[in-house]
């Protein structure tokens, strides 16, 4: 019987093929979701391993001196930029660390994402993955797919662009200001809207609180927060909210000198 035999390039674009195909299948069975996303994650991080591998096969490997598990998306992100000289840009780490986190979410825990969320993230991270194919390994890899395919993954780009539109609008009739929309943690896209209160994206729906830090006043996710306690002469806690600016400075100076 012949042995099944793939080079990683190979095998990524076999993923992304199949990631896409299960998106399409998404459409009318919303559960092949989670495939289609853990399978682009795949290509993704297979992706980045011949890129390493291009380098020198050895960097593939997380212990290079015991070569037997291969690195995970983030040492692959680090040895990239350090050894391969390759330069990610700062939307391209975001969009790769986006793949990590929702791989974690749906293989490690109880996950909940809205539909647009996912459709979101989806064709975000196809952007990256074609780009670095053409850009890195001189791969264009959306002439691979079929023409079905590519024309159904098309659909679903045109899916999100309506969305963003249909948000836009909505920020332009209620009059939002620019300064108070922001980057959604769960769909990337600028239409999280701070303004009033309202701390919701106008695309996916997904919400969380907007506070204050306790030092500067600025806004901030409260998720990104550092707990400090500064105490005081008495021992009791005095837990304080700062954002991750005021928390750099704090960590640079003396933390009980207002005590004093």
């Amino acid at each position: 019987m012949p042995n099944l035999k793939m080079t990683l390039l190979e095998n990524s674009i076999s993923f992304f093929l199949e990631s896409v195909s299960k998106a399409i299948q998404a459409e009318s069975d919303e559960d092949k979701w989670k495939f289609a996303i853990l399978l682009l994650v795949q290509a993704i991080e297979t992706s980045l391993k011949e890129r390493l591998r291009r380098t020198n096969e050895i960097f593939v490997y997380s212990n290079i001196d015991k070569p037997k598990h291969t690195v995970d998306l983030g040492l692959a992100i680090e040895r990239l930029e350090k050894i391969s000289k390759v330069n990610l840009k700062q939307p391209d780490v975001k969009c790769i660390r986006t793949a990590s986190e929702l791989r974690n979410q749906i293989v490690h825990f109880e996950f909940d994402l809205s539909i647009e969320q996912i459709k979101s993230n989806f064709v975000s991270l196809v952007g990256f993955y074609t780009s670095f194919c053409r850009d890195h390994l001189d791969s264009d890899i959306v002439s691979q797919l079929p023409p079905k395919l590519h024309s159904e993954l098309l659909n679903l780009d045109s899916y999100i662009e309506e969305l963003e539109n249909r948000a836009s609008e909505r920020m332009v009739a209620e009059e939002i200001p620019d300064g108070e929309v922001w980057e959604c943690p769960a769909c990337k896209k600028y239409t999280f809207v701070i303004h009033d209160g309202t701390d919701t994206c106008y695309l996916c729906g997904h919400s969380e609180p907007v506070v204050e830090c306790e030092q500067c006043q600025a806004l901030e996710f409260e998720e990104n927060l550092e707990q400090v306690d500064f105490g005081n002469m008495k021992g009791w806690e005095n837990y304080k909210a700062l954002c991750k600016d005021c928390f750099s400075k704090l960590e640079n100076e003396n933390l009980y000198e207002e005590c004093y």
